[in-house]
């Protein structure tokens, strides 16, 4: 036993000295020749522009792309990835908000910036390159760069838009790149937003943003879900193939960030110290945005009841085909079980919204519930089953030989025992269908998951927003299963 806890130990010490000897071996970056090494790994948005050309630049380096800038920030501070590759703009309000960062080269690339259609489109594409030319004659395009590009702290101006016509523009965005498309307001604003909305007044067409991650919106697009997508797209050879392009309406750069510590050659990350109040001010109240955080709640609850109620019914009509004494019922049920549960549930969504609902007029919302109805129903279809099975048959031919008929006896005898039965397994699967709504962000909802990803974007604090949706969460759990056990009588709550 000594000699046990003496290696244990032992190898515990050598850890600590190569973490540590790892920490003090961070060699400093002085320019962009250090980072084409083997041991330097650079972050970057995924699917973008940027990932491209550093793995082009970089071929050495390891390239971690993430999904969203505050994401790729945690990575860095924490010390995952040596430096982050992004849009210039966006790291000037990065630098203001954070000071434990710096350049480590401004001016790495240039990039063109272009808005996106649907392959071939004969509606749109023209006109806005007909709209692009006439805002660069009259300046417009101009004070918007002066605006949003050149300094921080603008809001969106005034202009005569279209907001009662019967036809809408359908705008794909992330609102999670600023100064580009961010939240400002509870309302989309930016570089980018400003762009799209005047052209939608331009049309005399009302502007309907469809926001999701940026890889969502390529989806949408491609499954006709919107009419153009405008977020600091840059026009590479694979997006030709799928895509329909304007002419360029920005020229800039992009930038390599960093650690100021890691220029300067020191160890210690100078991270930004913020108290309770101050996170809790920056992430909810500035800007009022615990409405985003209500609104998404709103959403939320609204899937989750109703793809429980929706749900609890698809189970009972599989449960009765899959007890079926005719094969084809059985085997049908069989199948949809086996769909529903072999196949990843975020993988589902997004099939039913972009390929199987991809034709309809459908809300991301509606194509959730159904969704989610027929996930949770081919759960609890068996959960019903085995519950039932469970019941003595001789409970079923005790109430035939009283009088009753079948069905009578199904539902005065051998239903009420089976829910006693199946009820605590029930309240779980009820619980992780309210956790599974959190994917739906997916699919352009913005529920409550999303609203905290949209003020991570802007705050650029990785993780206080998902505490304070972590802690709705489990309060949207224990309050649906105490409203189930209120609804249900005592002696099955208590069984």
């Amino acid at each position: 036993m000594k000699r046990l806890l003496n290696r244990i130990l032992l190898t515990t010490l050598i850890f600590l000295i190569s973490g540590t000897n790892a920490l003090l071996g961070q060699r400093a970056l002085k320019n962009l020749e250090d980072l084409d090494k083997p041991d330097v790994r650079i972050g970057v948005l995924i699917a973008t522009w940027q990932e491209t050309y550093a793995r082009e630049h970089f071929p050495q380096a390891g390239i971690l792309p993430l999904a969203n800038t505050t994401d790729l920030l945690s990575l860095l501070r924490n010390g995952d990835c040596d430096v982050v590759f992004l849009a210039r703009p966006a790291c000037i309000y990065i630098l203001e908000e954070a000071r434990d960062l710096s350049f480590l080269d401004e001016w790495v690339a240039p990039t063109s910036v272009s808005a996106g259609f649907p392959f071939h489109d004969t509606i749109f594409l023209s006109r806005f390159n007909e709209f692009l030319q006439q805002i660069r004659n009259q300046g417009i395009l101009k004070e918007m760069e002066e605006r949003w590009l050149e300094k921080s702290g603008n809001t969106m101006p005034y202009f005569p838009e279209s907001t009662d016509s019967k036809e809408v523009l359908r705008i794909g965005t992330t609102c999670m790149d600023v100064p580009f498309t961010f939240y400002q307001k509870n309302q989309p604003a930016g570089f980018d937003i400003e762009m799209s909305r005047r052209f939608a007044a331009w049309l005399g067409r009302k502007p309907v943003f469809v926001i999701s991650d940026f890889t969502g919106m390529l989806a949408g697009m491609s499954a006709g879900k919107m009419d153009m997508m405008i977020n600091y797209i840059m026009v590479t050879p694979e997006r030709s193939l799928k895509y329909s392009f304007s002419e360029t309406y920005l020229e800039t750069y992009s930038s390599m960030v960093t650690l100021r510590s890691r220029m300067e050659q020191g160890v210690a990350v100078d991270k930004p110290k913020l108290g309770f109040r101050e996170r809790f001010y920056n992430n909810l109240i500035l800007d009022k945005r615990y409405i985003l955080l209500w609104d998404g709640l709103k959403i939320t609850l609204l899937i989750a009841v109703l793809s429980s109620l929706g749900g609890t019914l698809t189970g009972a009509f599989i449960c009765t085909l899959r007890m079926s004494r005719r094969k084809i019922l059985r085997f049908l049920a069989s199948g949809h079980i086996s769909l529903f549960r072999g196949i990843p549930q975020v993988v589902l969504l997004m099939l039913m919204y972009y390929v199987v609902f991809a034709s309809t007029r459908m809300t991301g919302i509606t194509v959730s519930v159904i969704t989610f109805s027929m996930i949770f129903g081919a759960y609890v279809s068996e959960m019903f089953r085995a519950a039932i099975q469970s019941v003595p048959r001789g409970q079923t031919e005790a109430g035939i030989a009283l009088g009753f008929s079948r069905t009578s006896t199904f539902f005065h005898v051998v239903l009420p025992q089976a829910v006693k039965q199946v009820y605590p397994i029930y309240k779980g699967e009820l619980i992780a269908l309210t956790k599974l709504t959190s994917i739906v962000g997916y699919i352009a909802v913005q529920d409550l998951t999303k609203a905290s990803d949209l003020i991570r974007s802007r705050t650029f604090d990785a993780f206080f927003p998902l505490i304070v949706i972590s802690v709705i969460y489990f309060f949207i759990s224990w309050g649906l299963t105490r409203l189930l056990d209120t609804a249900l009588p005592t002696s099955i709550r208590h069984s």
